[in-house]
């Protein structure tokens, strides 16, 4: 770009900021970060499987009182992984049993004012070494 010489009407063209539409600059970031959120959220979800069974007991579940899940997941899989479909929910490590043969979480849920009852979703998910991951979803009553 050639710099405006001293003789151009406009010298301060280039101070103009962008995009010029009043708000423009807060919509192209605000849609940008949309399509970045939707595409990545996209591509990390795997492929719901069907096949996989997913036990959570005692139901409902209580605050401050252990629970088990227990998923039927291959025992060659790399890792097995569960959250709570909310913010802030941290990522549950399943452990392997291979004498019975499935992979479980064991914990308590804790008893704060941060977590309150109703009904939640839980995800399980179950990566391979090949593919895409594979995960269920189930609905739990906390109390």
């Amino acid at each position: 770009m050639i710099p405006p010489s001293n003789s151009d009407k406009n010298q301060n063209f280039h101070r103009v900021p962008w995009p010029r539409s009043k708000g423009g600059r807060f919509h192209f970031f605000f849609c940008f970060a949309l399509f970045l959120a939707l595409v990545s959220g996209c591509a990390s979800i795997g492929v719901r499987n069907s096949n996989l069974q997913l036990q959570i007991t005692p139901q409902p579940v209580m605050r401050g009182k252990p629970a088990l899940a227990q998923i039927n997941a291959p025992l060659d899989a790399q890792k097995v992984t569960g959250v709570v479909l909310v913010t802030g929910s941290p990522q549950l490590i399943f452990q392997k049993d291979a004498d019975k043969g499935l992979w479980y979480f064991y914990g308590t849920i804790p008893f704060s004012p941060w977590v309150l009852p109703g009904d939640y979703k839980v995800r399980v998910m179950v990566y391979t070494a090949q593919g895409p991951p594979h995960y269920v979803e189930m609905k739990v009553t906390l109390k």
